[in-house]
């Protein structure tokens, strides 16, 4: 089935797409609960551009990696180290900017958090490295 040379796309990069979609999902439901004022921030221009570009970011990787894009697989890739370089300096230099934040933005970092590494994870498989290097660049589901 997912077997080195077959065109089908192997579990690993399934799975890996529907954790970013879920991520995807997350931060849009985020992005909307703050638009409502129901979890206050600073900026709310600011916290919804934010949300909305990481949501469309997020959604176009889960399709592009689903499609067999090695471009996007490097490219979420670099995003993600930078990212989570960026939030564990954060939070060794500045820890009480994350914990002064409301519970329900806690949660959604640590939520974001699990999924993308999950899906760093899984997009790394020895199988799915083989699916992408062989250049198996389809349309989405």
């Amino acid at each position: 089935m997912s077997a080195t040379g077959s065109t089908e796309r192997p579990t690993s990069v399934r799975r890996a797409a529907a954790c970013l979609w879920a991520s995807a999902a997350v931060a849009l439901a985020l992005t909307a609960i703050q638009l409502l004022g129901m979890v206050q921030v600073p900026d709310t221009v600011a916290a919804t551009v934010i949300g909305l570009l990481s949501a469309g970011f997020l959604a176009l990787m889960a399709a592009k990696l689903a499609a067999g894009r090695r471009w996007a697989l490097w490219l979420f890739a670099i995003v993600y180290v930078i990212g989570t370089l960026g939030t564990l300096v954060s939070a060794i230099v500045i820890p009480q900017a994350f914990l002064s934040q409301p519970a329900l933005l806690q949660a959604s970092t640590i939520l974001q958090f699990g999924l993308q590494t999950v899906a760093m994870f899984l997009i790394f498989t020895s199988t799915a490295r083989q699916w992408f290097k062989v250049g198996h660049a389809t349309t989405a589901p």
